[in-house]
């Protein structure tokens, strides 16, 4: 799973990477961010235009009556996003990319373990997104979740999910809605899992607060 990670990003210079427009309310940086908060993501639209964009971290279905789900959508898994109901809309032609700088697992111990690339500051996790409201007269809310899959080599030693990372060669046909959802997940899953190796991490205290503190090791560090 991916319950809670860290996002301290210049989104100036990722729109400029990724040729997105930047839309208003960005959140600030945070080394503790949450489900339901807000949180950005870069999509695409049907006309080939590129945002980063605020959104709900929660994916709301567009049939759903509430906000409030009986079960969570932080999260949602890559094996079965195309068949579920909750997640099918969005996995076939609104996927999106979280941008992060690392994440947080916990492991059966309840220790928080911080991943990250020390040679890539920014990690790219594969998301969808869903515009929701409640009725019409109600403004529009962008919604995401992050996908996981099983986890691989030394992350599974703290977790038995991770979040499936997305590689430069797959930024392109990830965000354009035409592209063959099926094939295209099982090779974001496959190549995530590779990516997910070069991952180094460490425990870090329990978080508390925020700010960059929080991912400093802690006196008893774990490297993977």
């Amino acid at each position: 799973m991916c319950g809670r990670f860290t996002v301290a990003i210049d989104f100036s210079q990722l729109a400029l990477d990724l040729d997105a427009e930047l839309e208003p309310g960005l959140p600030a940086p945070s080394w503790n961010i949450a489900p339901t908060q807000t949180i950005a993501i870069a999509a695409q639209d049907d006309r080939g235009t590129r945002h980063i964009a605020p959104a709900y971290w929660s994916l709301i279905p567009s049939w759903a009556d509430s906000k409030k789900l009986a079960y969570p959508t932080h999260n949602a898994r890559i094996e079965t996003a195309l068949d579920k109901r909750t997640f099918s809309e969005a996995a076939h032609s609104h996927r999106a990319i979280i941008p992060a700088t690392g994440y947080y697992e916990w492991d059966q111990h309840k220790t928080p373990h911080y991943f990250h690339d020390t040679e890539r500051p920014i990690l790219f996790l594969a998301g969808l997104y869903n515009w929701w409201r409640p009725n019409e007269q109600s403004p529009w809310l962008l919604t995401c979740t992050i996908l996981t899959r099983q986890a691989t080599g030394g992350a599974a030693e703290v977790h038995n999910r991770m979040p499936v990372l997305i590689g430069n060669d797959l930024v392109d046909p990830w965000l354009d809605p035409a592209s063959e959802a099926r094939s295209l997940m099982n090779e974001a899953s496959a190549k995530g899992a590779r990516l997910s190796d070069r991952l180094s991490s460490h425990t870090v205290a329990k978080l508390r607060g925020d700010g960059p503190q929080l991912i400093e090791p802690d006196e008893f560090t774990l490297n993977i």
